[in-house]
């Protein structure tokens, strides 16, 4: 679906006038409970994965609900044109469109490193400190995040316990921002920089100097799941998963890596 849809220059191209929102399936009940009412399964629970186009009230539907955009596009430009369509609509106003953004932050380090290793993304760590200016630093990072050479570079958290920092090794308690290399299967992570300065001009250097860079292991998607098997690595949700075929799935890795 990424490659053919998400990843196309058009889509991302429109997408730019839209507020692209990933939400958490299994991992926040409020948000599941959000995507279960959009009954795009027969089976009426929440689906591993959904999509619809809303309007910015999220109140109504501007596209119909299903599982993925292929089964509401038959192709990627189709797709765009839509988007271009329905954004003309909805203009916005000159005083919004010229503010920063807010740094879009996933929910948790733990969550984080999972997505920015899947995405194959650096991911950028905001350790704030109690006496600092945090309104100051996630200026600057948003505008870092949201400027046109960056934008989609980068995976982004922020850590509200230090304790988090456990997962990425070489992580000082005094740096303010981290980026970090994270695992093949997103469950550690690896520091790639970090400072305890908040620099716009040192930060901008820094994520230009890491955008697109990584180590990723270059496997297939049944090559990567064999790997995870050899190696008894299973993610658990904060959720029980409803999914049937992704319950089912589940079910196999779990009987594959029992007693490893």
């Amino acid at each position: 679906m990424d490659r053919s849809f998400l990843s196309d220059s058009d889509v991302i191209a429109a997408s730019r006038k839209f507020v692209c929102i990933r939400l958490l399936s299994y991992e926040n009940k409020v948000e599941s409970e959000f995507l279960k009412s959009f009954n795009v399964g027969r089976s009426g629970d929440v689906e591993n994965t959904v999509f619809c186009i809303l309007s910015p009230d999220a109140k109504q539907r501007l596209s119909r609900a299903a599982r993925g955009t292929e089964q509401v596009y038959s192709n990627s430009k189709i797709m765009a044109e839509s988007m271009n369509t329905i954004s003309s609509q909805y203009p916005g106003s000159a005083r919004e469109i010229q503010k920063v953004p807010a740094v879009p932050y996933v929910s948790d380090l733990r969550l984080a490193l999972n997505v920015a290793s899947c995405d194959k993304q650096p991911l950028v760590v905001l350790n704030p400190a109690m006496d600092a200016d945090l309104p100051m630093l996630e200026k600057k990072i948003g505008e870092i995040a949201w400027s046109n050479d960056l934008i989609g570079k980068f995976v982004y958290v922020k850590v509200a316990d230090q304790k988090e920092l456990q997962l990425v090794n070489g992580a000082e308690r005094q740096s303010r921002v981290i980026i970090v290399q994270p695992d093949s299967f997103g469950l550690k992570g690896e520091v790639l920089f970090q400072t305890t300065k908040e620099s716009s001009q040192e930060l901008k250097e820094a994520f230009s100097q890491f955008a697109g860079k990584g180590n990723w292991a270059e496997l297939s998607f049944w090559s990567h799941v064999q790997q995870g098997h050899q190696k008894g690595v299973f993610w658990e949700t904060k959720l029980p998963v409803t999914d049937r075929q992704e319950l089912g799935a589940r079910e196999r890795a779990r009987a594959k890596n029992s007693g490893k």
